[in-house]
């Protein structure tokens, strides 16, 4: 099959190119025709790539020199330039034509390796997700039938593997989710609910890891706040991942801030850490799960490059605004703005269980 269409195109170049012999022979000494040899240079270089490019220039130096009339009148260094004009631009163009064929080539093989991660890796986090379940399952029973007998830093241990467990738990959901925010199918909670609740939560969650580390967090929240209508779970984990990615980059003896203050498009949330801060060339771009891994391997102090991509995602799923400060030696601050009611979709008004 794919020889009778190679015989088929040859077959069109060469009548092209009697077609165009004959034309010129009759009125070439009238009208510039030898021009149209063009054509069927530029189909032999696409069809048949670089051999062909040249072999069709070839032929066409050659009909030039001996039967084209406009060709006879020329001086020979003329006719000898456009000889080797030909031969070149036929072989430019099939190089050309190669290297697309090869850039394409590259670009679906690295689509079907894409493919197939993603596969894999939705395969390896729904099976990470049942045994991590049972394991915070099995923990927090233990918490609740053991937790009045146990001495007070056997408690404390016990909560931090429950918190370990959990945060390990949001980062599998988070493989899960971001295709779906990707592709916009990732359902939103819609609640109105008090925001200084969902900032209590969130730090709750974190604070025996600041304890650890020697961290304070502490918030800074406007008073008389109004309520929000949003997805109360996916604040609370953005919130999360936020606090979580100042504590690995927060010394101990820093604090951490919190804020949120009522503004005319929303509420606007803030996490504030006393960090090394991050180079401002990656400042604009660092919601991109791949520029953060370029910012890891120069050392730039950011997170697993799952936490910040799930946090713009669930942000615009809002129809809000992510964005951050930073100065070298002086912390980062991450901003984010929730309207009070998103215009977002798809929603439902009912609870995750």
């Amino acid at each position: 099959m794919v020889g009778e269409r190679q015989g088929i195109r040859i077959g069109i170049i060469a009548l092209g190119l009697l077609a165009i012999a004959l034309l010129e022979r009759q009125w070439g000494g009238v009208f510039p025709l030898w021009q149209l040899y063009l054509l069927p240079i530029v189909l032999a270089g696409l069809t048949l790539k670089v051999v062909g490019g040249i072999l069709a220039g070839l032929i066409v130096s050659l009909l030039l020199a001996f039967s084209s009339p406009a060709a006879k009148a020329w001086e020979w260094q003329n006719l000898l330039g456009w000889q080797i004009g030909f031969l070149f631009f036929g072989g430019i163009v099939g190089y050309l034509k190669h290297q697309a064929e090869v850039q394409r080539e590259a670009a679906e093989q690295l689509r079907r390796q894409q493919e197939l991660r993603e596969t894999l890796t939705d395969f390896l986090v729904h099976d990470l997700r049942s045994p991590l379940t049972n394991v915070i399952s099995g923990l927090e029973t233990l918490k609740l039938t053991v937790q009045d007998q146990l001495a007070p830093e056997d408690a404390e241990l016990l909560e931090l593997s429950l918190i370990g467990a959990h945060r390990l738990l949001t980062m599998v959901n988070s493989l899960l989710d971001l295709r779906k925010m990707e592709e916009g199918k990732f359902p939103l909670y819609l609640k109105e609910f008090s925001p200084e609740d969902a900032i209590n939560e969130a730090v709750r969650q974190v604070q025996l890891w600041a304890k650890q580390n020697g961290v304070t967090i502490r918030t800074d929240i406007a008073p008389d706040l109004p309520p929000l209508v949003a997805d109360r779970w996916v604040l609370i984990r953005v919130l999360v991942n936020l606090l979580s990615n100042a504590l690995k980059y927060t010394p101990s003896g820093k604090t951490i801030t919190v804020s949120a203050k009522a503004t005319d498009e929303g509420i606007h949330f803030a996490v504030t850490d006393e960090g090394p801060g991050i180079p401002k060339e990656y400042l604009d771009r660092l919601f991109d799960r791949f520029v953060q891994v370029e910012a890891r391997k120069a050392g730039a102090p950011v997170g697993t490059g799952l936490g910040l991509t799930f946090c713009k995602l669930a942000v615009e799923a809002h129809n809000g605004r992510i964005w951050l400060e930073s100065e070298l030696g002086k912390g980062t601050t991450v901003h984010f703005l929730l309207p009070f009611v998103p215009n977002a979709v798809p929603v439902t008004s009912q609870s995750p269980a």
